[in-house]
């Protein structure tokens, strides 16, 4: 008899299972219509594609959509390859990790003090040209790479050489002219004849201004969710920190690449994923996510933003590439955003799909109940004035919660966060969950 219910059981088993390309459609359709993404995206588990798919326009002026074949500029995620091709002339005997700065540059300040290493790990200290204030009257001037690294030199360190960790493009710039003078190529040779043709990335490059590129995505910015076409850079100055272009496809068959030894050995790949200060590697930050163990990085350059993010235990990989940049909560690019909710629907993990938040009127006397503090390891609380609910902060102001239902509310400087109180049966808070560009906390009341 058990067998026979197990047999009539088992169909609806499978049936109950998550279609998860479904769940992740409905949420990107969201992010579209709700957030103005614009991009393609592709996620992945255990070599299988659960959504390859394109949002928005390539061009807006000639009403193309974006594809899943669309070639989309990939900042700073070119680190990565950068990252890889020093290893691989490391491999090849032509280079040393702690080989000195000054063994390439021989007249450059604190050179013997300045490694591959550092370089790799942003633990070098020489400052980060695009965060200088010359750099917005100089990024749409073509310049030698003599003349930029003379730019570069001439900034005071930011630290002493190895002793903190901060983000620079710099560093990445310097790899460059170092792959260039130990390979004898130039770097966009060097990285399509060592990476993308061994892991067929057929549409992958390091981009050109002059040349014809079909598929190629326009850029946009937005300012006060007004459109426009993005500010012009001079592609001389993302060099090997920031000038490739690629499509989520082939980024896709880079993260398989990975997995194998075609383009680097299991020594190198160890020495890139193994996180320093700042839980940064070689070309990677170095993390987890909500208990995932994840290796990822962004880009960001005039036009265009992107993510990709491998979760290697569990085989998955999520790519998303936009050519609109949109900024949630002032300072996180939606694909940031987008990448997360979309491995939170692959783990199972609580997220929002967006929605436009409309205050409703609820009765004041509710709000009483609500006023309070909450902890998760930071304190949140939340007081009455005017009959209104506020975020508190000492120091800062007092932000409006504004009522979208009896139990939830959203802040009111669209910053994308919201508060759902749960309540007991008798009415009681118990707790809150601090929702965060979709993302769901536990918060319990003190």
């Amino acid at each position: 008899m058990k067998k026979i219910i197990i047999l009539i059981l088992l169909p609806f088993t499978l049936q109950a299972q998550k279609n998860y390309t479904q769940a992740l459609e409905k949420y990107m359709d969201a992010q579209m219509k709700i957030k103005g993404f614009n991009g393609t995206v592709l996620v992945a588990k255990q070599n299988k594609v659960l959504l390859k798919k394109g949002y928005g326009y390539a061009d807006r002026e000639w009403n193309v959509s974006n594809t899943a074949d669309t070639k989309f500029r990939i900042g700073s995620v070119t680190k990565q390859f950068t990252a890889a091709s020093i290893l691989q002339l490391a491999e090849q005997g032509k280079l040393n990790l702690d080989d000195k700065l000054s063994k390439y540059f021989p007249d450059f300040p604190k050179g013997d003090s300045v490694t591959i290493h550092m370089l790799l790990t942003h633990t070098s200290g020489i400052a980060n040209y695009t965060a200088q204030a010359q750099f917005e009257s100089l990024a749409t001037l073509t310049l030698s790479k003599d003349s930029m690294v003379a730019f570069i030199r001439s900034k005071p360190y930011s630290f002493s050489p190895g002793t903190k960790y901060q983000y620079s493009n710099s560093g990445y710039f310097l790899l460059g002219c170092i792959i260039e003078k130990t390979s004898g190529q130039s770097y966009a040779d060097y990285v399509q004849q060592n990476i993308f043709a061994k892991a067929g990335m057929n549409n992958t490059g390091a981009d050109k201004l002059d040349s014809i590129l079909p598929m190629r995505a326009k850029g946009y910015a937005t300012n006060k969710k007004k459109i426009t076409n993005a500010s012009y850079i001079s592609l001389a100055w993302p060099f090997s920190a920031g000038v490739l272009f690629s499509t989520v496809e082939d980024l896709y068959k880079w993260d398989r690449a990975l997995y194998g030894t075609t383009i680097l050995s299991d020594a190198s790949k160890q020495k890139m994923f193994t996180p320093g200060k700042g839980d940064y590697g070689y070309g990677f930050h170095i993390d987890s996510m909500q208990k995932h163990f994840r290796i990822w990085h962004n880009g960001g350059i005039p036009g265009f933003i992107s993510n990709i993010s491998r979760y290697t235990n569990d085989d998955v990989c999520v790519i998303v590439l936009a050519n609109t940049e949109v900024v949630q909560n002032n300072t996180l690019p939606i694909t940031d955003v987008i990448a997360e909710g979309l491995a939170s629907i692959v783990f199972d993990l609580p997220v929002e799909t967006p929605y436009e938040h409309k205050e409703v009127k609820i009765d004041p006397s509710l709000l009483d109940k609500f006023v309070g503090k909450y902890n998760a390891g930071l304190t949140l609380e939340v007081i009455k004035k005017d009959n209104k609910l506020y975020r508190h902060r000492d120091g800062t102001p007092d932000i409006e919660l504004k009522p979208e239902s009896n139990t939830k509310f959203f802040y009111a400087d669209d910053s994308n966060r919201q508060l759902e109180f749960e309540l007991d049966k008798a009415g009681n808070v118990i707790k809150i969950w601090f929702i965060n560009n979709e993302q769901r906390g536990e918060m319990k009341k003190l």
